[in-house]
């Protein structure tokens, strides 16, 4: 079988977020001192708290995660394990895995066999991995095909 193969968390995407993020409540903040209304000072206090929460959120999940280097993905002769959900599904379980291509990053979709915790499929954000996404779900499909015992119903 193969050697584990171990993918860290994505560096660019979490200082892309944030980055994001600040660039958008700069540009509310401008608003808000052009209207110079008591409403729009409402909204932007609003919104700077769910901000700051999702800020908050970003850094603890996923950036600190980055400079650790911590494991996002792991491949192994048992399964996958999706640390960033913590979702771990054994090879057996899997009927089909799929790569859905988005904008700025691609999602791995896992199909299982049956209805789980984590229902009839599982969707792996691969923005939040480091690494090139075709590579991940080749790498990932390569381990899918090793598996021991029937893997297709």
């Amino acid at each position: 079988m193969f050697e584990p193969t171990q993918y860290p968390y994505s560096l660019k995407f979490s200082i892309g977020g944030i980055v994001l993020m600040l660039v958008m409540m700069l540009l509310l903040l401008l608003n808000t001192m052009a209207s110079n209304a008591v409403m729009a000072w409402v909204v932007f206090g609003v919104f700077s708290l769910f901000f700051l929460f999702m800020v908050t959120m970003l850094t603890i999940k996923r950036l600190i995660p980055a400079i650790n280097g911590d494991i996002a993905l792991r491949l192994d002769d048992e399964g996958i394990s999706d640390y960033i959900r913590d979702v771990s599904i054994n090879w057996k379980d899997i009927k089909e895995i799929k790569l859905v291509q988005g904008r700025s990053a691609s999602t791995m979709q896992i199909d299982l066999k049956f209805e789980s915790d984590y229902g009839s499929s599982v969707a792996i954000p691969l923005r939040w991995v480091k690494g090139k996404d075709d590579e991940i779900y080749e790498t990932t499909l390569a381990y899918f095909e090793q598996a021991p015992g029937p893997v297709t119903e």
